[in-house]
């Protein structure tokens, strides 16, 4: 059996379903499949945040009071220092949802935007035609296989990324694979308050320096405790149980346990080839402070589907340098804060307690959103030093991880604007990136 499309998307969860919903209303054929049952679509999670703000910038219906997908809604989220003081203040209206019905809600969307679904339904391997240009995928339901043809392939798979691994060396993106390095292992705890009128939490807390935080969740008297961690559950399990002891979070009992895992690395250099575009967590398009994807997702997918509906016109395939506005667009602007803080992180967090305290009485790194652009970095490093906040050891790791943050910075806001200097481009990147530190790094030395 074979099929034709304009585009297919494998994946459908949040960045699937979206992209695939967006080329619809542009009035391309779209099928958009998953391997996933549409009762188990998304069910890695049980409960997901997403600022309010981004369902009205991207175009999607929101969820609501009375809607199945729609717990609550809170109003600000703060971040701690590593002895529990000094909140930083982040006011922004962020939506409780059930995960497994907003993908539900999704799904409908992007049907009533006119594209296809096909649940229950494997990816295999991708389809080339005969100069070796992507032309589709070859597909697995049912136990039997068949051939879809497409002009444009999204993968939009997972952290796994089907599509993106199997494309062939230097066919456009890299093929890379995410390993424990490149992973935050994220444990969700679903607990039981034992004082929920006094404990139940409001909004969502974060301890950057644990990379822990408690959130509200849906029950009167219940939290879900988090944690990311590189490596390996096991290690986040280890995380957990010494931040645990430290004794910040309320008296509590575990309901149940989630685990899943979220890129946690630069993402590929191009997210486009011909024919072919990576998305969501298959191009690894993650915020570095939070590990949240969602919002990150959509706009990438916007951008992605103004440009593809312009290159397909009339037929055409969709080549690289047709689509190649999108990685300039994404790595000028996302993409290069993100890869600023993804080189400053480790920096910021490989010190004491009591200089990660310093840090957050005294805004070096770590701001409320009342005190945005009042503070210089390295004269508030210097202050720590001089007083004896901050060691000197800290103090270099700071200042080389703030430094070599604004060189990637430069260097993504440079990003080129034709393929044809993206290979020089693309062997700077590598040497900057060789240079900057890496939270796996740190969680090697903490294991061993």
């Amino acid at each position: 059996m074979e099929k034709e499309t304009d585009v297919l998307v494998i994946g459908a969860c949040t960045a699937g379903l979206y992209f695939a919903g967006l080329m619809a209303q542009k009035g391309f054929r779209v099928l958009v499949c998953d391997r996933s049952s549409t009762a188990d679509l998304g069910c890695r999670y049980d409960v997901i945040h997403i600022g309010e703000e981004y369902f009205s910038r991207f175009g999607l219906p929101q969820p609501g009071p009375g809607d199945e997908d729609y717990l609550e809604t809170f109003h600000k989220s703060i971040l701690v220092s590593a002895l529990n003081n000094y909140p930083k203040n982040n006011s922004a209206d962020i939506l409780v949802l059930r995960r497994v019905p907003l993908m539900r809600r999704l799904a409908d969307w992007a049907r009533s935007c006119g594209a296809e679904t096909s649940f229950e339904t494997e990816f295999v391997e991708p389809l080339f035609d005969g100069a070796g240009k992507l032309c589709g995928a070859l597909l697995r339901k049912d136990g039997a296989d068949f051939q879809v043809k497409a002009r444009l392939t999204a993968d939009a798979s997972g952290i796994d990324a089907a599509v993106r691994v199997k494309l062939p060396d230097g066919y456009g993106v890299e093929n890379f694979v995410t390993g424990p390095r490149d992973r935050f292992y994220v444990v969700l705890r679903y607990a039981k308050l034992k004082n929920p009128a006094e404990d139940k939490p409001k909004f969502t807390k974060t301890w950057p320096y644990y990379k822990t935080w408690i959130a509200p969740q849906w029950d009167a008297d219940g939290a879900i405790l988090g944690i990311g961690a590189n490596l390996s559950f096991d290690y986040a399990k280890r995380c957990w149980e010494r931040f645990y002891a430290k004794g910040f979070l309320p008296e509590n009992e575990v309901r149940h346990i989630e685990q899943s895992s979220t890129p946690y690395r630069r993402p590929p250099y191009s997210f486009v080839a011909d024919g072919f575009v990576a998305l969501g967590d298959a191009a690894c398009v993650t915020n570095p402070w939070s590990g949240e994807g969602v919002p990150y997702a959509w706009l990438l997918c916007s951008i992605a589907a103004e440009e593809f509906a312009e290159a397909m016109k009339n037929g055409a395939y969709p080549t690289q340098t047709a689509v190649w506005a999108i990685n300039t667009r994404y790595q000028r602007s996302q993409g290069a804060e993100f890869a600023q803080n993804l080189a400053m992180l480790s920096g910021a967090v490989d010190c004491s307690p009591e200089e990660n305290d310093y840090e957050f009485a005294h805004s070096v790194v770590f701001e409320d959103e009342s005190e945005k652009g009042k503070h210089n970095l390295v004269l508030g490093l210097l202050r720590g030093a001089l007083s004896g906040g901050i060691s000197i050891k800290s103090l270099i790791n700071l200042v080389k991880a703030a430094g070599m943050g604004g060189k990637i910075l430069k260097h993504y806001r440079s990003f080129p604007k034709e393929p044809t200097d993206f290979k020089v481009w693309t062997a700077q990147a590598d040497v900057l990136w060789s240079k900057a530190g890496s939270m796996a790094d740190l969680a090697e030395r903490d294991a061993d």
